[in-house]
């Protein structure tokens, strides 16, 4: 009886999955507001994208979106 070999394939390498946040941004004036964040794979992302959009933030406070 023969062992029949079976190939294995290379799968590509796993993405990081978009995930959706929230972001609680105040602006220098002040002002305060909430934004969702769509489509960043970790909280560095999705301040990086806060910060890619907007002007004049202050801070930023990212977090899950649930």
């Amino acid at each position: 009886m023969t062992n029949a070999s079976r190939k294995r394939t290379t799968a590509a390498p796993r993405r990081a999955r978009k995930q959706r946040f929230i972001a609680a941004v105040r602006f220098a004036n002040g002002e305060r507001g909430n934004f969702s964040v769509d489509n960043a794979s970790c909280h560095d992302e999705a301040r990086r994208m806060v910060f890619d959009e907007l002007s004049d933030v202050a801070s930023v406070v990212i977090a899950d979106y649930r």
